[in-house]
């Protein structure tokens, strides 16, 4: 007679094998664990979970207010005194689902903003942190310059007072902000101040002082007209209410336009010494 191999199999006490209450109790588990996760990311990005109930604005402000910060991070949304729809907007975000990086590119877009950072702080504070532009000219009737060459356009009712104005076409602001700001330096030695720095289609330089002279530079050797100008000033001192223009385009000389004829006979336009160049 052969012997008849069997394969025992276990049971539990309930008469169900092991294996299979192992697996079934691993697949529940499973079913647990992401039922647990998908209601979390349901909660999470629920507005009413850990709601923003602070925000926090921070930086040396002149011309940024934060009814402004509310109505940038509302998208202008509601009427203008409509301000507690606007702060509703931006509150109603939940901590965890609000775009730190939205609110930070959406607050750059003020004109005033220089530069700005966002970040949220444990449970329900968002903080803003703000770098103002720091004006140093008028551009020409419709914006402002930056202390780094940008060009802005706030309202103008926040217009600082009494700027200096640069006149040019866009391509070359960087170049009115580098010459105010030298002639500036070379010319506080002799007490004068620039008002106004025009620059040509050409790319030719004129500064207005503010003893009512108009000095001409012109295209060519900027800097060195500058450094002529100030070292014969002293010599026109005496007369500086008479002058109403001066062109340093002459090699080592300048011609003066007089506001009218003097009594000693002295025609409209003298030249000083040198020969004229652009």
């Amino acid at each position: 007679m052969f012997k008849q191999n069997k394969q025992a199999v276990r049971l539990s006490e309930s008469g169900m094998p092991v294996g299979l209450i192992r697996g079934v109790k691993i697949i529940s588990l499973l079913l647990v664990i992401v039922l647990a996760v998908s209601w979390g990311a349901i909660k999470i990005t629920d507005p009413q979970t850990l709601p923003i109930t602070k925000v926090r604005a921070l930086g040396d402000f002149s011309f940024v207010t934060e009814a402004m910060l509310h109505k940038a991070l509302s998208g202008g949304v509601g009427q203008q005194n409509n301000a507690k729809a606007e702060i509703d907007i931006l509150e109603n975000k939940g901590f965890f689902n609000i775009d730190v990086d939205a609110i930070k590119q959406r607050v750059e877009t003020m004109p005033w903003v220089k530069q700005a950072s966002v970040q949220r702080v444990w449970p329900d504070t968002l903080i803003i942190e703000v770098i103002e532009h720091k004006a140093v000219a008028y551009w020409g009737d419709s914006g402002l310059v930056s202390e780094l060459g940008a060009i802005f356009y706030p309202a103008k009712e926040t217009y600082p007072k009494k700027l200096p104005r640069f006149v040019a076409t866009e391509s070359l602001v960087e170049n009115c902000l580098r010459y105010f700001n030298d002639a500036s330096e070379m010319f506080s030695a002799i007490n004068l101040k620039v008002l106004k720095v025009k620059f040509s289609p050409r790319q030719a330089l004129t500064l207005a002082l503010d003893n009512g002279v108009e000095l001409i530079l012109g295209r060519q050797n900027k800097l060195y007209r500058m450094q002529r100008f100030a070292q014969v000033y002293s010599t026109l001192i005496d007369r500086i209410a008479l002058i109403e223009r001066i062109d340093m385009r002459y090699t080592n000389g300048f011609s003066v336009k007089w506001k009218r004829r003097h009594a000693k006979g002295k025609f409209d336009n003298e030249v000083i010494s040198g020969r004229k160049n652009v």
